[in-house]
């Protein structure tokens, strides 16, 4: 694994689209060596693009990209053996049982056969599906069959970890004990790229990067994002009725403030230079009070505010 402590992937000004769709909208990215770093966003914020391109599977139209120091163009074939992918579907062959796609996935990497029973043992020992070695892929379990995927991506011993939002429909103890897995892999000092759209899964990364519409819209660790928000934000239950309507209400009257549903509340978001403040501002309020804000609220604050500007503009 790569251990010099200098960025594994840096890219500035990336740009893609297909066609007339704009897909990335020039971004810049560092992915240092030995962390988690996340692309949190939504579906259409153009992680998976940004992902393929760092993949060498696409390539950007304009903007630089680095991977391990390479340029894609040249040393595609290079970073790529370097480098785990695993997929947002499940792409693994089902009718072969769990031993039978892990030695497949060492096979297609070329790899020195002498220490393939080495490398098979320690997935083992990471994945505890040796009890399972013998049962096809697809009779597995949901949150068993992503271990199996990551074992697979893990068997050519890559110095770089590409995820494409890996625990989509898995149910919450797996997903908790496949992130227990990534802090295991970063521990031991390997690079992780991760996509999601949950922002729970964002505070388990060393740093993140907030995707929306092809762009990035705040980046950093999940700890400075939070402690550098100069505002406030409060949670106000909404009396019986249609929260969309009093959501609309309040976004009337509070023109400054971010206004939008978390849970089966509403959360509004202001600046430490706006005056606006909801407490007497809409009569279908039950109660108001102020929160402390998470990253969610950062990035629904930061994606309205963009929403507000661009429509000010026109």
């Amino acid at each position: 694994m790569q251990t010099d402590g200098s960025a594994v992937v840096e890219a500035s000004g990336l740009t893609k689209s297909y066609g007339s769709v704009a897909a990335l909208h020039g971004i810049d990215i560092n992915v240092p060596q030995g962390k988690i770093t996340g692309l949190v966003g939504p579906d259409g914020a153009g992680k998976s693009t940004l992902m393929r391109i760092i993949l060498t599977l696409l390539r950007q139209d304009l903007g630089k990209l680095s991977v391990f120091g390479l340029e894609p163009d040249r040393y595609k074939t290079e970073i790529r053996s370097r480098t785990g992918y695993m997929p947002e579907t499940f792409s693994l062959y089902s009718d072969l049982t769990v031993e039978e796609n892990m030695q497949f996935s060492f096979r297609i990497h070329r790899m020195d056969t002498a220490v393939y029973r080495e490398r098979l043992d320690r997935q083992y020992a990471f994945n505890r599906l040796r009890p399972f070695a013998g049962a096809r892929a697809g009779t597995l379990s949901g949150g068993m069959k992503q271990k199996l995927a990551l074992s697979c991506a893990m068997m050519h011993d890559p110095d770089l970890l590409v995820l494409d939002e890996p625990t989509t429909g898995v149910d919450p103890l797996s997903r908790r004990e496949f992130w227990q897995m990534l802090h295991e892999l970063r521990d031991s000092g390997l690079t992780i790229l991760v996509s999601t759209p949950y922002m729970d899964e964002a505070l388990q990364c060393d740093a993140v990067y907030f995707m929306f519409r092809g762009s990035v819209v705040n980046s950093g660790s999940p700890a400075d994002l939070v402690s550098s928000f100069r505002g406030t934000v409060y949670e106000i239950v909404p009396a019986p009725g249609d929260p969309e309507k009093i959501i609309q209400k309040l976004r009337t009257v509070l023109p400054s403030a971010a206004v939008y549903l978390s849970g089966r509340n509403i959360h509004a978001g202001v600046y430490a230079d706006v005056n606006d403040c909801p407490y007497t501002a809409c009569a279908d309020v039950s109660s108001v009070k102020r929160v402390t804000p998470d990253l969610e609220d950062l990035f629904m604050m930061r994606i309205l505010q963009m929403s507000a500007q661009k429509e000010n503009s026109i």
